[in-house]
């Protein structure tokens, strides 16, 4: 065996058809993250005359001229045969210390665990969709936990790295946790199963005058005021993630400003009658008999949505007259790459009191419910499943209402290919840097 550098077309073309192909390993990605400050190489494994194997690698030049590299998602190699894997490892590991980068960070596509929005392993009766079992683990009944220990197991033992993967937020350069589903679906049945609280927030959003739309243009100026404020990234970076990419499609949520005015003005006035009622029946019974608990609550939630739709009714005047044609205010980036559908980024401006994320995920699911593709990401995730002890728990409220399952990751693996440099730069740096993409 030995490594080779690959030219991002040939690297491209093995790497699209791959079991574990991914956008953080295309060439897309790599001219993106350029625009980030990064260097890349497209290696190959070359066993017997022909590539088995493939990585694009991230390289950072830390300290006397001595680099750094990460391959995001990657390597993209066949992690079922053991011998070869460890070969490839060891190889990569010299490539790399022969060329004066003295760390090397991985973090597999290997599923580590499917479990249920709850976090419980799949049994019988935990929830987890079967079909994605079967569909990531190739039909093997809780395939995914063994399979991903033997693995780990053997990096670690036979290549000498060392793990970092037990983390259950965002420690990782990537996310570790995604919530996901299985194409395909029968949208209107998910629509009726789905719980009375994001269907709310989905009428809502429509309600308010939000249209979801893909713009097959891919102006990213349209998207660029929002993308900025969330993921801190250059313009430049999208550009080139999207140059002559036909895996990558954009959908915003655009307010229809006139509709969003009359709307806002219907609901306002709907609730002020509903709330009129509430008041009379608290004043004929003044305040007692039965039920009236009931219709006190009611009228108190009823002075909540009051308030919020007055709210509306003003930032609708306002949008109306800044942004007469309408203005966008969420987007989605969806990465399309072998058999998955993931929603790659998204952001939203929070000015906006309206649950445009909650309406984007729901329309991009819709469009791909019939597809071809077999499985959906709905976007990274927490590890911990505790609403009470868990800070970010909105984050896998939102991203599961769509009755997601879960994935884990197997995690984060480094090595140092040159240790007394690495030791050196421990020693010498207070402020390292690290992978940020």
């Amino acid at each position: 065996m030995k490594i080779v550098k690959l030219e991002p077309e040939e690297f491209d073309n093995y790497a699209k058809d791959h079991e574990y192909a991914n956008l953080w390993q295309t060439s897309n990605f790599g001219n993106a993250a350029k625009t980030l400050g990064y260097d890349v190489l497209y290696l190959g494994f070359e066993d017997g005359g022909s590539i088995k194997g493939c990585t694009l690698l991230l390289i950072m030049n830390v300290y006397l001229g001595q680099s750094i590299s990460y391959a995001p998602r990657g390597p993209l190699i066949d992690y079922d045969d053991y011998k070869f894997l460890e070969t490839a490892l060891r190889f990569l590991k010299e490539y790399l210390c022969n060329r004066k980068i003295m760390a090397f960070t991985m973090d597999p596509p290997i599923i580590m665990s499917v479990r249920n929005k709850h976090g419980n392993f799949k049994e019988e009766s935990s929830g987890v969709d079967k079909k994605l079992d079967a569909i990531l683990h190739g039909g093997d009944v809780i395939k995914a936990n063994p399979y991903a220990k033997n693995i780990r197991e053997l990096i670690m033992r036979k290549c000498n790295f060392e793990y970092r993967g037990e983390n259950l937020y965002f420690e990782g350069i990537l996310p570790r946790w995604y919530a996901i589903t299985t194409l395909p679906i029968n949208a209107k049945t998910l629509l009726s199963n789905i719980d009375k609280r994001t269907r709310t927030k989905l009428r809502k959003a429509a309600k308010l005058g939000l249209d979801i739309l893909r713009d097959d243009t891919k102006n990213i100026d349209l998207i660029y005021e929002i993308a900025k404020n969330s993921s801190h990234k250059p313009i430049e970076f999208y550009k080139n993630l999207l140059l002559n990419n036909e895996n990558i499609e954009i959908y915003v949520a655009r307010i229809n400003s006139e509709r969003y005015v009359n709307n806002s003005k219907i609901l306002y006035e709907r609730e002020i009658g509903k709330n009129e009622i509430l008041n009379k029946i608290i004043q004929e019974k003044n305040g007692r008999g039965k039920n009236i608990h009931k219709t006190l609550n009611q009228k108190m939630e009823s002075d909540k949505i009051i308030n919020s739709y007055k709210e509306h009714l003003v930032k609708s005047t306002q949008t109306l007259k800044d942004f007469p044609d309408g203005k966008v205010i969420a987007y989605c980036l969806v990465s399309k790459n072998g058999n998955n559908v993931e929603i790659f980024e998204e952001g939203y401006l929070k000015e906006y009191n309206i649950p445009a994320i909650s309406l984007l995920r729901w329309k991009i699911l819709e469009n791909y419910s019939s597809s071809n593709f077999r499985t959906f990401y709905f976007g990274a995730i927490t590890g911990n499943f505790d609403k009470v002890k868990n800070p970010l728990y909105g984050i896998n409220e939102s991203r599961l209402s769509l009755r997601g399952n879960v994935i884990e990751y197997i995690g984060e693996f480094g090595i140092m290919t040159n240790r007394t440099m690495y030791n050196l730069y421990l020693a010498s740096v207070k402020d390292r840097t690290n992978f940020k993409i």
